[in-house]
């Protein structure tokens, strides 16, 4: 919350108004005690709208939490693919989960995807590969060298926070743990030019190799 304690500004620009729930401290806030208005001192594209209420917010200890419909291109789970990778039922309509190697892969793929800070509790989690693409940077081996540093920079902090979860005790497999980053590999898509593909090599504990890809779309 800004200063005033009246003004919430998002990350992304707002896409539709309707799609707009806000929460204080985990509880549902009325849409009558607050507006959606112009920014006015919003200089990126598309961002001109900001949350304000209509009375300075009581309490400086609340946390605010916002979920709304942004543009595609600035979509943070699918980097402008439009696909995205979720939750899952099996036939008897029970969640789907994951164990061992698939567990491992499952927690790379979201390290990697996840925008850095954007969780506030553990704003150490993710990789800033949304502000790299949306750079204009024009010399191709420099935006690769760029993206592989983001991601190797991730999975080495997922690491260091699988050591010392496996301090304290707690359950966890040789196969969900991540023992050793292989290679990274980041090249432009040779059917979309917009499109970066980088193909990333572990090695669990168990001593199974991993590989997953995760495609990103340059901004234009």
């Amino acid at each position: 919350m800004e200063t005033d304690r009246r003004s919430l500004r998002m990350q992304k620009p707002l896409s539709s108004s309707a799609s707009l729930q806000l929460y204080a401290s985990d509880n549902p806030i009325p849409k009558s005690m607050y507006s959606v208005v112009y920014d006015a001192s919003s200089s990126a594209a598309n961002q001109s709208r900001m949350i304000l209420f209509k009375s300075k917010w009581p309490s400086p200890t609340d946390f605010f939490e916002i979920t709304y419909i942004t543009f595609p291109t600035y979509c943070s789970k699918c980097n402008n693919l439009r696909v995205i990778d979720d939750t899952s039922f099996d036939v008897r309509g029970q969640l789907s989960t994951v164990r061992d190697e698939p567990l491992l892969m499952q927690n790379l793929e979201k390290w990697t995807i996840t925008e850095l800070r954007s969780n506030p509790f553990h704003a150490f989690i993710g990789t800033g590969l949304m502000q790299v693409i949306g750079q204009k940077i024009m010399d191709p081996d420099f935006l690769s060298s760029r993206i592989s540093q983001e991601i190797m920079a991730a999975l080495q902090r997922f690491e260091d926070m699988q050591g010392q979860y496996r301090l304290t005790g707690r359950p966890i497999t040789n196969g969900e743990t991540l023992e050793t980053i292989e290679n990274i590999e980041v090249r432009f898509d040779d059917a979309d030019q917009t499109v970066l593909r980088a193909d990333v090599t572990v090695t669990a504990r168990s001593g199974k190799p991993l590989t997953f890809t995760q495609y990103l779309r340059v901004r234009t």
